[in-house]
């Protein structure tokens, strides 16, 4: 998936401070944008992109969100 690909460019990319913030990737453009939560790094994306769809991803982790027992 290409998304994947802009994760990994994009986790290298930020710094090690931006752990845990929430990434909208424009898969289309390969822009991004940061949030601390999705509804931010969305309300930043619309501002800054005219793409209507956005894959979500957290830095520094495999998943945005984990729902389960371990």
């Amino acid at each position: 998936m290409e998304a994947d690909k802009l994760f990994e460019k994009i986790s290298r990319e930020v710094p090690s401070s931006c752990k845990g913030k929430i990434v909208a990737i424009d898969v289309e453009s390969g822009k991004y944008f940061l949030g601390d939560s999705e509804l931010e790094a969305y309300k930043t994306a619309v501002k800054g992109s005219s793409a209507k769809r956005f894959v979500f991803r957290r830095i520094g982790f495999k998943a945005t969100h984990f729902v389960g027992a371990c």
